[in-house]
């Protein structure tokens, strides 16, 4: 079984985040793993202004990967495109995200891999104009199909999230062993073949709730505006960093498991590959045109059927009240057509 673990990077209000993320690029270097860091472009812009060049050369020994530019500020991309079409919602993502992609290529000299959505905070205009500008994958997908096993959606490669480290950042001690019998039951179900994505958020390790809990229900406020979340006691942090070393130890010590990361599983599922050019192609369309691929009714021969599409929800606690997204939902099962099985 392949392993990656993914690290959502967004914290830009509270100056401990900063800390926390440098301790887990060291952990991880100590045990020869390649990290996925999903840096918010904010993020990066405070750690360069901070002259934290210690930190951005950790991060550049790891996978750099694409959070956006500043995670929760509204409007989200979700909010933003809604009541656009595909077209617009393609300009209106290229334009908003353009910062982000040149801090990130200046800073680390290439181009992100993966792309993971803050919350529940996607569109399919968000992953045609990220494919569009380079991203290859798109992690923590909303599709029960992709678990374990990736699969070709809106010229992406979509990986699900599958569990995460600060779900189990209890004080009871006996969240260690929960955290690995949900890791062997999950393991159970991908199955030797399969590509088990483990994360967390770097952060958490030093604050005891999320950082954007200030832009909930809609909220308006700037980066700048963002007060620090509350921090836990260093006998917590403590505590938690031994758990997290144990837990590592354990997952490196795993019989027959392979650390890969986003752009190995890329690579490596690129048969009969449905990437955004392949759908260009289909369509006779040329780059650039990607907010003129077709919207079709699923025949019921696409690999995510139309009732995938009626399950999902924009739940998010970010989102104003009452914030449905069905207009995306909508023009996502439209685009079903693009969805196929990612073969090895």
């Amino acid at each position: 079984m392949d392993i990656l673990i993914s690290f959502d990077t967004e914290d830009y209000a509270t100056p401990e985040a900063v800390d926390a993320t440098l301790w887990w690029t060291h952990e991880l270097s100590a045990r020869s793993i390649r990290g996925c860091f999903q840096l918010v472009g904010e993020v990066v812009r405070r750690l360069r202004r901070d002259g934290r060049d210690d930190v951005l050369a950790a991060l550049a020994a790891h996978e750099i990967d694409f959070h956006t530019d500043y995670h929760s500020v509204h409007p989200t991309h979700s909010e933003a495109v809604e009541k656009l079409t595909l077209a617009e919602g393609v300009a209106w993502v290229l334009k908003t995200e353009a910062p982000c992609f040149k801090t990130l290529y200046e800073t680390f000299g290439r181009v992100p891999v993966s792309y993971c959505k803050p919350g529940d905070s996607w569109s399919p205009a968000t992953l045609l104009a990220l494919a569009a500008a380079g991203l290859k994958v798109f992690c923590d997908a909303p599709f029960p199909l992709a678990t374990g096993r990736p699969l070709w959606f809106a010229g992406m490669l979509c990986c699900r999230y599958d569990i995460a480290f600060d779900s189990f950042f209890g004080e009871d001690d006996s969240s260690e062993q929960r955290f690995k019998e949900q890791f062997e039951k999950r393991a159970a179900e991908i199955a030797r073949e399969g590509v088990m994505c483990v994360y967390t958020h770097p952060a958490m390790l030093h604050t005891s709730r999320f950082w954007d809990e200030p832009f909930f229900k809609g909220r308006p406020l700037s980066a700048e505006q963002c007060p620090p979340a509350p921090l836990r006691s260093p006998a917590q942090i403590t505590r938690l960093k031994d758990r997290c070393r144990r837990l590592l130890d354990w997952l490196k010590a795993r019989p027959g498991a392979r650390w890969v990361d986003y752009a190995t599983v890329y690579a490596e599922h690129c048969r009969e590959r449905r990437d955004l050019q392949a759908l260009l192609d289909e369509c006779r369309l040329k780059p650039g045109d990607e907010g003129r691929l077709p919207l079709r009714e699923p025949d019921g021969t696409t690999y995510l059927g139309a009732d995938v599409f009626r399950s999902l929800r924009y739940q998010w606690q970010v989102f104003p009240e009452g914030f449905a997204g069905q207009a995306l939902l909508d023009q996502a099962r439209l685009l079903a057509w693009t969805s196929a099985q990612a073969r090895r």
